[in-house]
């Protein structure tokens, strides 16, 4: 199945890349800003949830905004990926219907967009870093793995949404709901680790149970502790996630090679 995937892949990534390429030039056509606004984007957002942080919930904290950039980048791509997934075979069933194409192809194009913005923010994330004197430590290198599990757990969630995006009308709302919840207990704007520490359910400590069962809130996590903290990277919880995401991937690449010929006609 997997090697399906990587020779397919091959054979239609440069239709993936020339669409992204295509979809992020046409963002900044007709703004005045142009690229510009990748950047002031993920800024002014970092400064509206860093005024909620302060001023509403009364926290603070010395690397406040490094944190709150941190939580947003990763949020957002995982967020905007899996939304515009649930309708992709919709919303281009123009080509599908003429043409073959693996149908995680057309998630691959919109991954490869929200990718671009990431690494954006990423770098927006070491200017902040650089602000607040947090001095780069060998263990940053531990960012590579766990980027590369945000990309792996978010292309496999969306293409499970995807699947049954098409044989469920109101998939989009549903996911949009359980999205909206997720953001809550991923810790975008709090530290899971330090706020939820003390707090139990039932017995469990919900700090540990969020990074447990929401891979947003342990990827946030992680990549906080490297790079703000310069601790090094947790190999139990990475492999907990990379196995689950390997499953994931491998459970929705079944599904859509095996109905994806039936996609057109429900569309």
């Amino acid at each position: 199945m997997l090697k399906k995937m990587a020779a397919h892949i091959r054979r239609y990534n440069p239709y993936s890349m020339y669409a992204a390429k295509s979809e992020l030039k046409g963002e900044v056509g007709n703004s005045y800003l142009t690229w510009l606004w990748w950047i002031l984007d993920p800024v002014l957002f970092m400064l509206v949830y860093v005024f909620i942080t302060v001023v509403v919930f009364k926290s603070q904290g010395r690397y406040l905004p490094v944190v709150v950039i941190i939580g947003l980048t990763v949020w957002n791509f995982f967020n905007k990926t899996v939304m515009v997934s649930v309708k992709i075979v919709n919303t281009f069933r123009g080509i599908v219907s003429k043409i073959y194409i693996p149908k995680y192809m057309l998630i691959l194009e919109k991954l490869y967009v929200n990718a671009f913005k990431m690494a954006i923010s990423f770098g927006i994330v070491a200017a902040f870093a650089a602000a607040y004197r947090i001095h780069p430590a060998v263990n940053l290198v531990g960012c590579i793995p766990v980027i590369f599990l945000i990309l792996l757990i978010t292309f496999a969630c969306s293409i499970l949404v995807a699947h049954f995006g098409v044989y469920i009308n109101d998939l989009y709302n549903v996911v949009q709901v359980i999205l909206r919840f997720m953001f809550y207990l991923s810790g975008v704007f709090y530290d899971v680790g330090d706020r939820l520490s003390q707090t139990t359910f039932f017995g469990l400590n919900v700090g540990r149970m969020m990074i447990t069962v929401n891979p947003v809130a342990y990827v946030i996590d992680e990549l906080r502790k490297i790079i703000i903290y310069g601790q090094p990277l947790r190999a139990d919880m990475f492999l907990y996630w990379l196995i689950i995401s390997v499953l994931l991937l491998f459970a929705g690449l079944k599904l859509m090679y095996r109905y994806e010929n039936s996609y057109i006609k429900v569309v």
